[in-house]
């Protein structure tokens, strides 16, 4: 299962999604969707005169290591210091992404769009970023594939997902959940930094999202909460 689960979620192809681009243009349709969804997103905020200097698509769909798990990685990007509370601003921006992204599903072509606020004083790091606002590259990705350790990814994935049963099975501590998803995430980090979008600890974090894991691990760390509190 899981060699199937690392054949599928660590790919590099030769051209871009085609449920995405026509050559390396963003498709018409597909362009109009994603500005569509970035609209409705901002209404939600309900933040009098929000400024958005650019709505931007990047990750695996802007990229040649997309999947059929791949989402739509849509950015809103903003000036945080706009706020008046811009020390909050990280904060309220990841609730209402986290809000909005429960609440809807939208889906272009068969994959979903996720969307993030991102500060223009922070870009993220990532091959292939496209202005939808625009219609052009800001960072057009160079086609260079890598060269992926798949039986290290897959040991990585094993060795964690063992964790993860164990941990879900054997403790009924939602601090103890907390400590393997902080784990995991600074692996993630951890790996990005040294060896960026392909190292192995960064597949081996999407292989286990696309499993199902990392959902598991989130939603058992909020029952064990419940129940903690619950009298």
């Amino acid at each position: 299962m899981i060699g199937r689960a690392v054949k599928q979620g660590v790919r590099y192809r030769s051209r871009l999604s085609p449920a995405a681009w026509d050559g390396e243009k963003l498709r018409p349709d597909v362009r109009l969707a994603l500005m569509r969804a970035a609209k409705l997103f901002v209404d939600s905020l309900d933040i009098p005169d929000f400024k958005m200097t650019d709505r931007v698509v990047t990750g695996s769909m802007a990229n040649y290591n997309y999947t059929r798990y791949s989402d739509f990685d849509l950015h809103i990007i903003t000036r945080y210091s706009d706020l008046d509370c811009d020390d909050l601003a990280e904060a309220f921006y990841q609730a209402k992404k986290s809000i909005w992204n429960h609440r809807h599903d939208i889906r272009i072509n068969g994959h979903e769009v996720e969307v993030y606020v991102e500060d223009i004083n922070e870009p993220p790091v990532a091959a292939g970023i496209y202005s939808i606002l625009k219609d052009t590259w800001v960072r057009r990705p160079d086609y260079d594939p890598p060269d992926i350790d798949r039986n290290a990814v897959r040991a990585k994935v094993s060795q964690l997902a063992y964790y993860i049963d164990r941990e879900l099975g054997d403790s009924n501590s939602p601090e103890d959940v907390e400590r393997l998803i902080n784990k995991i995430r600074k692996m993630r980090q951890s790996g990005l930094a040294r060896g960026g979008e392909f190292s192995v600890e960064n597949l081996a974090f999407k292989v286990l999202r696309n499993m199902g894991y990392t959902e598991r691990l989130y939603r058992e760390f909020t029952a064990r909460q419940d129940k903690e509190i619950s009298i």
